[in-house]
């Protein structure tokens, strides 16, 4: 599966130290899971739950492909809201599909920028999309950013159906090949054809389910080949963010996700501790304490503090509301 890295607060974070710097950050998270103790999965062998593998080449687990197939990362500087008269918050969009560490741009890039909310996405194309920069996540629409770690069930056969359910904004607003971009446009349907204005989260969380609704029935309704599929998928405008842990089959775990309240300061330099968990002597003036309220997403925890991280349950929300409070719900619909 793909990997996936979002952060929001109020404390600005430097791209190169949560990207790019630790050892288990997402440019790195190709072979091995850092905490996979961590996470459960399902053995079908076995026929039971088991403790998760380090090896992501691991066949049994959901997290089992090698991600080399392009990089995305998106963020907000708060520029466009200055120079522009709307006044909105708009992201700023970088994609390539050379392996992260050797794209020295990228590198550049992240060592020089920080942000306040970044959405950083590693793909493992999957649906027979092509390697190129347009199916790099994260999807833009207006003020919001979209991504997603899995997969939709046999997707080619449900594309046309799927497409007549689109609004014509949120169809011209697709530039690639790939089932994620078409599932944003979905959700952007359902949410509304303004992109420009503030949801609140009950109207993201409503557009999501309507979603997550519409797919599975989707792929029911054709009597495929792959009729399940993994929908974690997050969303944000810089000020609120919604993400999911959902597979649409009971017997099939979907792939990991936590969340973290408190990784914040062990992935900023400016603060005491290291993310390798390494005895570095930083001369900071700044104690833990003093770092601001945050939220980390990701598919994989990024330090070495097991505590730090949380596992989020199967087919849930994970709903971060502008005052940066975490609430976790299951989410619930009927066919």
């Amino acid at each position: 599966m793909c990997r996936w890295f979002a952060y929001i607060g109020v404390e600005p974070t430097l791209l190169e130290d949560v990207l790019i710097k630790p050892k288990h950050s997402i440019v790195k998270q190709i072979d091995v899971h850092f905490l996979p103790n961590l996470h459960i999965t399902y053995n079908p062998d076995l026929g039971r739950n088991t403790i998760s593998s380090g090896e992501a080449s691991d066949t049994q687990g959901p997290n089992h492909f090698t991600n080399v197939d392009g990089f995305g990362v998106g963020y907000y500087t708060g520029v466009a809201a200055e120079f522009n008269e709307n006044h909105i918050n708009l992201p700023c969009v970088y994609r390539n599909t050379r392996p992260p560490l050797n794209d020295l741009n990228l590198l550049s890039l992240c060592a020089h920028t920080s942000t306040t909310c970044v959405f950083a996405h590693l793909r493992a194309g999957s649906s027979r999309s092509a390697t190129v920069e347009t199916n790099n996540h994260p999807f833009i629409f207006g003020r919001y950013m979209f991504m997603h770690n899995g997969f939709v069930g046999n997707f080619s056969k449900i594309k046309i159906p799927l497409l007549k359910k689109l609004s014509i904004a949120s169809y011209e607003n697709i530039f690639g090949t790939t089932d994620t971009e078409h599932v944003a446009a979905l959700f952007f349907t359902h949410l509304g054809d303004d992109w420009s204005i503030e949801y609140s989260m009950e109207n993201l969380k409503k557009a999501m389910v309507n979603t997550i609704r519409d797919l599975v029935t989707l792929v029911q309704d054709m009597n495929i080949d792959v009729p399940h599929s993994f929908l974690n998928f997050a969303v944000t405008d810089s000020y609120q963010l919604l993400a999911t842990r959902y597979s649409s089959m009971d017997e099939f775990e979907p792939p990991s996700l936590y969340y973290s309240t408190t990784a914040g300061p062990t992935l900023n330099r400016k603060y005491p501790d290291h993310p390798d968990g390494e005895q570095v002597q930083k001369k900071t003036k700044r104690g833990t304490h003093e770092h601001g309220k945050h939220v980390i997403v990701a598919s994989e925890p990024s330090t070495y503090k097991a505590a730090e991280w949380h596992l989020v349950p199967r087919n849930s929300f994970v709903l971060v509301e502008k005052d940066l409070n975490v609430d976790i719900e299951q989410i619930r619909f009927s066919i």
